[in-house]
């Protein structure tokens, strides 16, 4: 009975992992549109990252539920769950992110857009290491490839970091004025909350593999 709930519980988690990375690339390809002046798009798309958000929430609701009724031994249930939390938080970024660019509609300068943009898609893709690591972890596959993926994770957000730098260096330089600038680098927060959000994840990750001496 134990093993057939704690099945149920990873089936969950792997649709809940396949729903936020659906989350994900639906943001990077708003921000990309919202980027090319395309507008109807990219408010066409962030509707739909604002579904697949709340469709990630629906699934982990579920996972509870499954965690309250008993599956995995009550030691990782919170750990567990912390976890799939930490998931679901990639999916409430990216459509933070979203929402950032179409209610606050931040006016980028033409010079700038392609740095906004490559921010965007290595922050997003931060949590592709990520997904391989997680999806690895509830299949029961090869320890050693799932603490290679969550280190990944760790080194492409240092990238982020280094990137944020930059243009943060390169907004302050310019002479728009100081309410633009600093619009401009709350919209980079929240593009780069995706990956500090990742990598947050990938502790949590392995923090369980430490605790069960994996």
């Amino acid at each position: 009975m134990l093993y057939k709930k704690e099945k149920a519980v990873n089936e969950l988690i792997l649709k809940h992992l396949r729903c936020v990375d659906d989350c994900l690339k639906l943001a990077l390809n708003t921000v990309r549109e919202y980027l090319s002046g395309n507008l109807e798009e990219a408010k066409s798309l962030a509707l739909k990252v604002d579904r697949c958000e709340t469709e990630t929430d629906e699934i982990l609701r579920e996972i509870m539920s499954k965690l309250y009724s008993g599956a995995y031994l009550p030691s990782l249930r919170s750990d567990i769950l912390h976890l799939v939390q930490h998931l679901d938080s990639l999916a409430n970024a990216a459509e933070a992110c979203c929402d950032f660019f179409l209610d606050q509609r931040p006016d980028i300068p033409e010079e700038m857009r392609p740095s906004f943009l490559s921010v965007t898609e290595k922050s997003i893709s931060s949590c592709a290491p990520l997904r391989e690591a997680v999806g690895l972890f509830f299949e029961d596959d090869d320890i050693k490839t799932i603490r290679e993926k969550a280190r990944e994770v760790g080194i492409k957000e240092s990238d982020v970091d280094k990137e944020e730098w930059d243009i943060t260096r390169d907004i302050f330089k310019t002479n728009l004025d100081y309410g633009h600038k600093m619009h401009l680098r709350l919209c980079l927060e929240s593009i780069v909350e995706i990956s500090d959000r990742a990598e947050d994840t990938s502790d949590q990750l392995q923090l369980i593999i430490i605790k069960g001496g994996l």
